[in-house]
């Protein structure tokens, strides 16, 4: 019992709020917490207050505060200081009253506004004159809008003050061009970030060039696939771009449209991941629109001539001369060993001449098999400076990697013996079988992660045993997103699997919030996983499963206190109609009093 304790108070210490660490480092010294009277709580000055509410989400500000005195719901309602807005994790019902009671009265208040709930988006965007008094509104996050609700965006532009904006909308819209001329209408943006539709879409877009008016855009990351004419298109709109992400660069559709009649004499940073666009295209682009870079970060594979160390330098010489980061990374498929050695020998070795010595430009490489394809990587290193890396075999020499804060693992034997070490990660992917190592996964994954701070956890492997799931919590204690591809029983009675002392310790201590599991999944395996994290508030599952109804009878049953905190499910892969006839059994059978119910291109969600 002493042990479960230790592990509980363990977990919540190490997922202790930092902000709540500055407030009370700065303004209280907790050694003299319990030298005052808690009487004296409301002699604190009114700047005290406004200082704690700095450091909280508004919406805890509202739970702890509005219930109190009628002097602090003054503080929360009748103060006219900006207010920062977070719907994330959040029950219908409790929404209904925080955006009753605190948003509507404050929405000439509200500087910056996240919501993550496709229904709650719904609702914030459903009128045009609630939009039109977000009068101070200077960054807004829809991380989950319906495609419907997308053309209500044209009422974004009477904000005088909307400086950043993040869209993401992962169903199918055929107003990709109508939504991103109502971007480039936005008379103060800054910085924007879309995704239309699923990622690997390409956009099509029917936008003609930019002739008189043109966009403030600074800052543009388009996460869907992009062909290379119709980048030209976009960026006609955007004089005064600075920095520029896209997840991958196709070919173009027509050539034709392969004209810039305008200068990016601004554009200093570009990151890019190319799809079979060759040397010589990407050549011409870099003479055309990127001859101003200081940074470069460009992913590709398939043509060799990007391990040509010669024709790089040429290039940076005579159009990058401005060129301060050079961030490469290269995957090239081999077929013999006389592809390695030639890569190795003549191309890979050139990258270590003066030119690129004097920049202080160092690279590395992993050789990798999968499936019986061999690759190698071929990628900038000392310093490595992206946010992403792929582990695949072991590294035999001493790389920086201060600046990863998402590590995947496609070989779990490359950790043995690793000798590089990554201090700032966050999220952890594992696309690999866990066997050689699954009885001690967590300890050998210690020696080269803190598994302390990860806080979302990727497993894509197949074959993944809800044991060695619960080993890998057991280290993980902070994870509050996990996603599956996949999770097996191994044919083990499920109530035995609940009775291990580990499940229960794991079980008790875990503080998962958002599970994402992919597979068809059965009732066993939902009420296990149901089991092993009690905390869940947002489920998403896969609804190719006979099982559907019955699950749903276990999510929404009243005498099921592992679902205590849940209060939104996403079923994906589902039909249209199908959303009706569980609506019907939610009535018949009262398993809810409150919810919304929504079918959104092939997903269902529902949230009460």
């Amino acid at each position: 019992m002493e042990q479960l304790k230790r592990r509980r108070t363990n977990s919540l210490e190490d997922s202790d709020d930092i902000k709540r660490k500055q407030f009370y480092g700065k303004i209280i010294d907790t050694n003299s917490l319990y030298k005052e009277s808690l009487i004296h709580f409301e002699d604190l000055s009114n700047e005290i207050f406004y200082e704690i509410f700095e450091y909280l989400d508004f919406y805890h500000v509202y739970k702890a505060f509005s219930n109190l005195k009628k002097r602090f719901e003054n503080l929360i309602i009748d103060s006219k200081l900006p207010i920062k807005i977070n719907i994330s994790f959040i029950s219908k019902t409790n929404f209904q009253h925080y955006y009753t009671d605190i948003i509507i009265p404050c929405l000439h208040r509200v500087k910056s506004l996240r919501i993550t709930i496709l229904l709650a988006v719904n609702i914030i965007l459903l009128s045009r004159n609630n939009i039109s008094k977000f009068i101070r509104l200077e960054t807004l996050i829809l991380d989950n809008i319906e495609p419907s609700y997308l053309r209500n965006l044209e009422w974004l532009n009477i904000l005088p003050r909307l400086s950043s904006l993040v869209i993401i909308s992962d169903g199918y819209t055929n107003d990709q061009a109508e939504i991103y001329h109502q971007i480039f209408q936005l008379p103060v943006l800054r910085y924007c970030k879309v995704l239309l539709g699923i990622h690997y879409m390409p956009i099509v877009s029917s936008l003609p060039f930019a002739t008189n008016k043109y966009s403030p855009i600074e800052h543009l990351v388009i996460n869907n696939n992009l062909h290379l004419d119709t980048l030209y298109v976009i960026l006609s709109y955007v004089p005064q771009l600075r920095r520029l992400s896209i997840p991958v660069l196709f070919e173009a559709v027509n050539k034709q449209r392969i004209t810039f009649p305008i200068a990016l004499n601004y554009l200093t940073y570009i990151s890019l991941q190319l799809g079979f666009i060759t040397f010589d295209d990407f050549e011409l682009l870099i003479k055309n629109i990127f001859y101003k870079l200081q940074i470069l970060r460009l992913s590709t594979s398939h043509d060799i001539t990007y391990l040509d160390a010669d024709r790089w330098q040429n290039l940076i010489l005579s159009h990058m001369s401005n060129l301060n980061v050079f961030d490469l990374q290269f995957i090239y498929f081999v077929e013999s060993d006389e592809d390695i050695t030639f890569i190795y020998d003549v191309q890979i070795n050139k990258f270590t001449s003066s030119f690129w010595i004097e920049r202080q430009w160092f690279f590395s490489t992993q050789y990798s098999c999968r499936q019986n394809q061999y690759s190698i990587m071929f990628y900038s290193a000392k310093p490595y400076k992206r946010k992403n890396f792929i582990l695949q075999e072991i590294i035999k020499e001493k790389i920086n990697f201060d600046a990863v804060y998402h590590i995947n693992i496609e070989n779990i034997r490359a950790i043995t013996n690793y000798m590089n070490y990554f201090p700032n990660i966050t999220k952890l992917t594992l696309d690999c079988n866990l066997y050689p190592i699954c009885d001690s996964i967590g300890s050998s994954l210690t020696r080269i992660i803190p598994l302390k701070q990860i806080t979302k956890l990727v497993i894509d492997y197949n074959t993944l045993s809800i044991m060695q799931l619960v080993h890998l919590l057991d280290f993980t204690v902070n994870i509050h997103t996990l996603k599956l591809a996949s999770i097996s029983l191994n044919e083990i009675d499920s109530s035995l699997i609940q009775q291990n002392v580990t499940f229960q310790l794991v079980s008790m201590a875990n503080i998962v919030k958002n599970l994402i599991l992919e597979e068809e999944c059965s009732l066993e395996k939902i009420e296990l996983l149901m089991a092993l994290c009690p905390r869940l508030e947002d489920l998403v599952i896969n609804g190719f499963t006979f099982s559907l109804p019955s699950i749903i009878r276990l999510l929404l049953s009243k005498s099921n206190n592992n679902n205590r905190y849940l209060s939104s499910l996403c079923i994906l892969e589902m039909t249209d109609g199908i959303g009706d006839s569980l609506k019907r059994v939610i009535k018949q059978e009262k398993l809810l009093d409150d919810f919304s119910i929504k079918y959104v291109y092939r997903k269902l969600f529902l949230w009460w």
